[in-house]
């Protein structure tokens, strides 16, 4: 799936590149967009300050939910697919519940300081980035919200696939690989650039790898645990997501 300036969701297969899909709906340019556990439906939003809820196969919007102030940086299901995370540039994260008719979220996280530029979501907690510098993860079976305040803006965070870590990008051109629990750095990753804007970092499946998109357009990878080795691929233009 990609999101585009040009207000449009598309859906392709990549092996036979072939373009399955538009969904036309959004008024203004899209940020970023995910589909749902089943591949039944597709989640979108961007600079419209709605999240769309989309039948993949019907190309129809289900349900469109407003409640942000500003727009939205990011949206993610939670495992089920049930409810929609999505965060905004306006200090808020709101969850939205796909079985309902209410348009109405169930929830309003608040506590971030300024926007909150990205989502990760494992069973049973929601992994939070923000410009004011800060990791907040909720721990929906305690109730709880743990923060870990790295100094420096941040613009994606995502969990290891082992749950253990949370590998954070922030705009001063570095990763940190952040211990979940204790909020330790354990490793910091550098030599592409991003001050400016949002750019993607992930693991790959074994967490081996620590990837990242760059300013520079280019994709740069580093061994997890041998720092000092990295390798990168320059493409012509600027690279803002990335998924392993």
């Amino acid at each position: 799936m990609t999101a585009g300036a040009d207000k449009s969701v598309k859906l392709w297969n990549p092996y036979k590149q072939i373009l399955l899909q538009t969904y036309m709906g959004h008024g203004y340019e899209v940020l970023d967009v995910q589909s749902s556990a089943d591949s039944s439906h597709i989640t979108s939003a961007g600079m419209d300050k709605c999240v769309f809820y989309w039948d993949v196969s019907t190309a129809q919007i289900v349900r469109k939910y407003r409640g942000h102030a500003s727009y939205i940086n990011a949206v993610k299901f939670n495992e089920e697919s049930t409810v929609i995370l999505s965060a905004s540039v306006d200090n808020t994260v709101c969850a939205w519940d796909c079985r309902s008719k209410s348009r109405e979220p169930i929830q309003i996280l608040r506590d971030a300081k300024d926007s909150v530029t990205s989502l990760s979501v494992s069973d049973h907690e929601i992994l939070t980035s923000s410009l004011d510098g800060c990791i907040r993860r909720y721990d929906l079976r305690m109730g709880q919200m743990h923060q870990d305040d790295l100094g420096c803006s941040l613009n994606c965070v995502t969990f290891t696939k082992d749950g253990q870590c949370v590998l954070a990008s922030c705009l001063d051109s570095t990763l940190r690989l952040v211990d979940k629990d204790g909020g330790e750095v354990l490793s910091e990753y550098t030599g592409h650039k991003n001050e400016s804007y949002r750019v993607d970092s992930c693991l790959n499946n074994t967490d081996s790898l620590v990837v990242s998109g760059s300013e520079d357009g280019c994709v740069y990878a580093w061994d997890l645990i041998e720092v000092s080795k990295d390798t990168s691929w320059c493409f012509e233009v600027q690279l803002l997501l990335l998924k392993y």
